[in-house]
């Protein structure tokens, strides 16, 4: 059987469908206290089931194994099993609380088990055994009892039928108005013929609702769930509904159903009072309001906040909220703000490692599909790697911990072929090193100088807050010993040693990922991974120790262009930007060394070929992905460079090629990271992207405190709002008319053609003022609006409607003025719609400044 590996855990099993699959973490480090193993794995655990939810509900249970013997009894050793029961997740559920509360489960039941007088005694934990069941709670069946805290609402009528046609008995519910409105009899039979439940099936699972609907023209249905929570100090749990299944547009016969699972069936009940039932999750609130039946938002009859209030609220309200998803939106609390907090990022990262991987091209003719022919497979053939510390790392430091400061270059061949299964385990053994050279911890030695400018400093290195006798902090380099700066405390605790060595390879995601990611789970350690899609990661770690990865980083994602490119930008009269390469290679070199060098990927095809003993002929270097030739200078170049090292194979050629590559990457890194720290004192070893270093470079570089929406009607407004992304061309010719033209016909209308162009359209947008706080409702008025402009210290956002006039659509025929963004279910996309027909445009929003 093929073993999957999965971040902590091994896939062990599947049912043939994979609605049932098993995963199993073995205790191999062998950890003796429960607490520790559990949350050890908590991590990952809550990654798998975050993942394998987005495919659908899932329910997921625990099964802790353990080893237990009596004291001094030999051959007593007996195993045990904590269990959970199976526990429903959906896509809006809090994964890390329902871990956390199965975890007090499983140690709740192990406790009861030694205190209950058993004479057993731990020997060993064995594992934890994670079941995952594809879940479709919406097969409503038999009757089940309503929570007491839902039943208390009175919100609800609970057929209590005996059979699987629950749904059916809920619908019938509306109609029953003899008591009690619970029991099933003729109350309920005699509105049997007012519905056609033909082609419904019984148990009736969410998506046969759209048949009843169809069979039923003037009727539509909406479906919510019921969530458990738990809030402490309360000792009994919560309840909070949420939509599941909501249509677009109610008609007349409309019906809110509440579908509620236990351990083994799923049971419909027709909710008789929808705002009673969730007021109280909603709004604290005692007048009556209505509320959004896709998102839950709250409306009141009396005027809120200078918007319109009661039914005409919700009215307007759908028509925004309706193209959305129902959800149970999550908003930040009132007064919440986004402010840069990563001061760690300030402290240059003290190692990271540079790497790349060369493979051969083996010829196949493969066919995949009508369509497609593989004439290609990349192997990987060798890696490269350089280890590079910072400055202020000691050599010692790096020799005691066995730290390589030369490259390492590491080749294949077919009798040993694994050479990306070879590359994880170099990484790992030196990341092991690092991590040991990173709990160095020696204490401050501070000079008469640092301590006058210590006593000196009135403000944090950092973050630049006011510091005092109390909070001012003597920040320290914890591998020498050496005073830094001085700090407040809260900057100080933040400056922790890394917990990973970034790994960096250009162009990672779309080629060298797909080499490593095949050979991370070769050992039982964690893997953790942040996907792009199916096939691509943004990034990947691979855990060595309990709290210590090695973490791959895409140079790509902050460089976006060719390496040839980036180490020619690097060039100068002196090369003295290539301090690398200079390390590794002789004055004399550095010509040959400093520029991308030159290597025929297709020729390489086998093991073989790299046992040739000259540079193969010009025609050899051809490629079959741009369909072209080398040119004679990159051939004479590569001539060049076999000949001055003295290359006695295409292996040896292969060698070099790569350790260039490999050096030039990390002087084109390591000139990124020191601009980078000199402008924003921020070190892009610690992210992933550019956009995620620039914004945050934007928040410590302003100091901007961004006020967050915690209204989501405001968030609805303004998305409502976007516009762009228009391009077209409605009239497809034009000939212009006047004294300047050739056929010139003084009796018609003078036209002319004129070409516009814009340029920068992106970094204009992106240089504009922008709203950064102080949201609120206002009464609607145009007063002052004149006076605005684009630097005006208040902004506006003005959702109003627009007429549209007869004579405007013929004159603007070629573009109109104002459109409209629909959403495409089936492209699942957004686009810029020209409504040619359309008189009137409603909610369209326009921003008439900003603030900066």
């Amino acid at each position: 059987m093929d073993m999957v590996k999965t971040p902590g855990f091994t896939e062990i099993s599947s049912s043939a469908n994979r609605k049932i699959v098993w995963y199993y973490a073995k205790n191999i480090n062998n950890v003796q206290n429960y607490p520790d193993f559990l949350h050890s794995l908590e991590p990952e655990l809550n990654q798998i089931l975050k993942t394998r939810v987005q495919q659908g509900a899932i329910k997921f249970n625990l099964k802790l194994e353990a080893t237990y013997n009596r004291a001094n009894v030999p051959k007593s050793s007996e195993n045990r099993a904590f269990k959970t029961t199976a526990t429903e997740i959906f896509m809006h559920t809090d994964i890390d609380s329902i871990v956390e509360q199965a975890f007090v489960k499983l140690l709740a039941e192990e406790d009861a088990y030694v205190y209950r007088g058993s004479g057993f005694t731990l020997e060993a934990i064995d594992g934890l055994l994670l079941g995952i069941y594809n879940y479709t709670p919406m097969a409503g069946s038999s009757y089940i009892e309503l929570p007491a805290y839902i039943d208390r609402k009175r919100a609800t009528i609970n057929p209590q039928n005996n059979d699987q046609q629950c749904f059916k008995w809920a619908i019938l519910a509306k109609h029953v108005t003899e008591q009690p409105k619970y029991r099933i009899g003729e109350n309920y039979r005699q509105h049997e013929g007012k519905y056609n439940f033909d082609g419904i099936s019984f148990p009736t699972p969410l998506s046969d609702i759209s048949k009843f609907e169809k069979y039923n023209p003037n009727v539509t249905v909406n479906v919510y769930g019921l969530d458990k929570k738990f809030q402490p100090p309360r000792k009994y749990p919560t309840y909070e509904v949420y939509p599941l299944r909501v249509s677009d547009e109610e008609k007349a016969n409309h019906f809110d159903l509440l579908s509620v699972t236990d351990d083994e069936n799923s049971h419909y009940i027709y909710i008789a009072n929808f705002s009673r039932l969730i007021r109280s999750q909603k709004t604290h609130h005692e007048s009556q309001a209505i509320f959004c039946k896709r998102c839950f938002t709250s409306f009141h009859k009396q005027n809120l906040k200078h918007k319109l209030s009661g039914q005409a609220a919700l009215e307007h309200h759908r028509l925004i909220c309706g193209p959305h998803k129902p959800i149970l939106p999550k908003m930040p609390e009132d007064g919440t703000v986004l402010e840069f907090n990563a001061w760690q990022n300030a402290q240059r990262h003290p190692i990271v490692i540079y790497a790349d991987f060369e493979a051969l091209l083996v010829k196949t003719d493969e066919e995949k599909g009508d369509n497609t022919t593989i004439i290609q497979k990349h192997r990987p053939m060798s890696y490269g790697l350089i280890v590079k510390a910072s400055e202020d790392v000691p050599t010692e430091l790096l020799s005691e911990h066995n730290i390589p400061t030369e490259p390492v270059i590491y080749r294949g061949s077919e009798s040993q072929p694994d050479v990306a299964r070879h590359f994880i385990e170099t990484v790992t053994d030196i990341s092991l090193n690092i991590e040991k050279l990173l709990k160095t911890n020696i204490p401050i030695n501070m000079f008469a100088d640092d301590i006058q400018v210590h006593e000196a400093a009135t403000h944090c290195n950092l973050c630049k807050c006011d510091v005092n006798n109390y909070t001012r902090i003597r920040d320290h380099d914890h591998l020498t010993g050496k005073f830094r700066q001085t700090l407040c405390s809260r900057c100080n605790l933040s400056l922790k040693q890394p917990k990973y060595v970034p790994v960096f390879i250009h162009n990672l995601t779309n080629y060298d990922a797909h080499f490593i990611v095949t050979e991370l789970g070769y050992d039982s350690h964690r893997i953790k991974v942040i996907p792009n899609s199916e096939e691509k990661f943004v990034t990947f770690s691979k855990y060595i120790s309990n709290n210590f990865t090695f973490r791959f980083v895409d140079t790509f994602r902050f460089m976006a262009t060719r390496l040839s490119t980036l180490a020619a930008n690097l060039i100068t009269p002196n090369l003295e930007k290539f301090r690398i390469t200079a390390k590794h290679f002789s004055n004399n070199d550095l010509p040959l060394v400093t520029r991308k060098g030159v290597y025929p990927y297709d020729f390489t095809d086998d093991w073989a070929k790299l046992e040739q003993t000259t540079l193969p002929a010009k025609e050899d270097f051809y490629s079959t992905l741009t369909e072209e030739y080398i040119k004679e200078t990159e051939y004479q170049f590569a001539e060049d460079v076999w000949s001055h090292f003295n290359c006695q194979t295409l292996g040896e050629y292969s060698d070099l090629y790569l350790k260039i590559d490999v050096l030039l990457l990390a002087d084109v890194f390591e000139n990124f990271r020191d601009l980078c720290l000199s402008t924003y004192n921020l070190d892009p070893a610690y992210y992933f992207t550019a956009p995620a270093f620039s914004f945050d470079a934007m928040l410590k570089y302003t100091s901007i405190k961004l006020d967050l929406l915690s209204d989501y009607e405001m968030l609805l407004m303004i998305e409502n709002g976007i516009r762009g992304g228009l391009t077209q061309a409605s009239m497809r010719y034009a000939k212009p008319n006047n004294e300047r033209t050739p056929d010139y016909n003084p009796a018609d209308p003078k036209s002319w053609l004129v070409y516009q162009d814009c340029n920068n359209l992106y970094g204009w947008a992106m240089s504009q003022f922008m709203p950064y706080g102080g949201f609120k409702w206002v009464k609607p008025s145009l007063n002052g609006l004149a006076d605005l402009n684009a630097t005006s210290p208040i902004g506006r956002f003005y959702e109003v409607d627009i007429t549209y006039p007869n004579n405007f659509t013929i004159n603007t025929t070629a573009c109109h003025f104002y459109h409209k963004i629909v959403y495409h279910q089936a492209q699942k996309c957004r686009n810029s719609w020209l409504r040619l027909n359309q008189k009137k445009i409603m909610l369209f929003i326009i921003a008439t400044s900003n603030k900066s």
